[in-house]
């Protein structure tokens, strides 16, 4: 079969579409999302939640258009580093990579700590840290292995993850407990434990961690030098796993909203998911689908895990870092995957593991993917204008819905973020525009203007 996606040393173009889907799927992690984020939501919009997935869905969907149809026109392994560097320029381009840079290192702790907790809530003698710190090892160990042996690793994972959460789909939609009107109605309980309304500012605030429940449909762009047909199939992947996400992750949140037995005592749990699983399958079949929950989780945490290592090594090969960094972040296995890259998010990861706890990283981690949405909606319609002559094998239709919807949407998300978050990441922000006037850019102009036969290649 011939190839279309680029070509580089290094990497043996060996995924199909049916295996890209796989690691997409798994980095979304419908199962994973809705046990992760939606306590997070419950606590900040009550029933409203729902609608806060119904925002988060159409910002997801106008972002999956954005994705595919810049993954089509600029295909690379740094995927949304690549798209955003080649549209509006390489210091944008560098402070995506930087952002990536610590999400790389946040995520998959965040997620895979959640696996321990819900690990610890059945057995209660395993410590939850060490628990994620194991996890982590072996998310290591599977990611410097041949991607195509750890594709389908994911796979499996994945459909044991799919058959829990339609198992709790149909056991909560069965147990329901109130009409319909009981979402369409947002409420919640105030601090005097009264039923209140909920304005569009409390579900606003529950928006971004729906992103982050959403959040994984890029992933296929991240494996565009290892995939065959690229440019055809990268696009179709990214949207077929962000419409799977969003019927899955929609009708999970409608059942589990539906089935709670008591909105004050919900809104209460630490794990609201594992009380609704309680009240409607009983202790043994909540234990089985927490079970399933773990699972999925981890599965989450190796696929997510395995993308952000090419993002880095595609940072080095466009000289992004001095040159012992370059060289670390492009060295190559046996295998042909970026080693030191995995190696540096399990040092990373595990000491998150270790130090740190849940709340933190899920909100820090979602303004990040936010931003990085921002920058993907601008570069879309940045692109249609500076590169009108481009091959589009994948064009968004509506055009320019789509990245306008995107943009009104994270804008209106963050403006209901914790202001902690933000200045962390407006401080992210900040280092890479001081870092690429100081030292890229100074580098970049020295390289230029030296005699060839003086120019080092770092």
């Amino acid at each position: 079969m011939q190839s279309e996606g680029p070509k580089q040393d290094g990497f043996k173009q060996v995924l199909s579409l049916r295996q890209v889907l796989a690691i997409a799927i798994a980095a979304i992690s419908p199962t994973t999302s809705v046990f992760l984020v939606y306590g997070a939501g419950l606590s900040s919009a009550g029933t409203g939640v729902f609608w806060a997935f119904v925002i988060g869905a159409c910002i997801a969907l106008s972002m999956a258009f954005c994705y595919a149809e810049l993954g089509s026109v600029f295909p690379g392994t740094g995927g949304a580093y690549t798209i955003v560097r080649r549209a509006l320029g390489k210091p944008m381009g560098f402070i995506t990579v930087l952002l990536f840079l610590v999400l790389g290192v946040v995520i998959t702790a965040s997620i895979l700590v959640a696996s321990a907790t819900y690990l610890n809530s059945l057995v209660p003698q395993i410590p939850v840290n060490w628990a994620a710190v194991v996890m982590m090892a072996i998310v290591v160990w599977f990611s410097l292995e041949r991607i195509g042996a750890t594709s389908w690793v994911a796979m499996v994972m994945l459909i044991i993850e799919l058959v829990v959460i339609f198992a709790f789909i149909v056991i909560a939609f069965a147990g329901a407990r109130h009409p319909l009107p009981f979402i369409l109605n947002p409420t919640t309980i105030d601090a005097n434990g009264h039923l209140a309304g909920i304005g569009m500012t409390g579900m606003f605030a529950a928006v971004v961690p729906a992103l982050f429940a959403f959040n994984g449909y890029d992933w296929p762009l991240y494996f565009a030098e290892e995939t065959m047909n690229a440019r055809r199939v990268l696009p179709r992947a990214v949207m077929i796993a962000v419409v799977a996400s969003v019927v899955i992750e929609l009708l999970a949140v409608i059942a589990a909203t539906l089935a709670i037995p008591n909105l004050s005592a919900v809104m209460k749990s630490n794990a609201p998911l594992t009380y609704i699983a309680q009240s409607v399958a009983g202790h043994v079949g909540a234990t089985i689908l927490i079970i399933g929950v773990v699972i999925a989780m981890f599965d989450t945490g190796l696929s997510g895990n395995l993308a952000y290592a090419r993002i880095y090594l595609d940072s080095a090969r466009e000289n992004s870092w001095p040159g012992p960094i370059n060289r670390f972040f492009a060295s190559m296995n046996r295998h042909n995957v970026p080693k030191w890259g995995f190696v540096f998010l399990g040092v990373g990861n595990i000491l998150l593991c270790y130090f740190t706890s849940l709340n933190n990283l899920i909100t820090f981690t979602g303004v990040i993917i936010v931003v990085i949405y921002l920058l993907i909606a601008v570069s879309a319609i940045v692109s249609r204008y500076k590169n009108r002559s481009a091959k589009r094998p994948f064009r968004m239709p509506l055009w320019p819905i789509p990245p306008i919807i995107a943009i009104a949407g994270v804008i209106l998300a963050l403006t209901q973020q914790a202001k902690g978050d933000l200045i962390k990441t407006a401080v992210i922000i900040v280092i890479g525009i001081i870092y690429w006037f100081a030292y890229l850019r100074v580098k970049t102009i020295r390289n230029q203007t030296a005699p060839v036969s003086t120019v080092s290649v770092e």
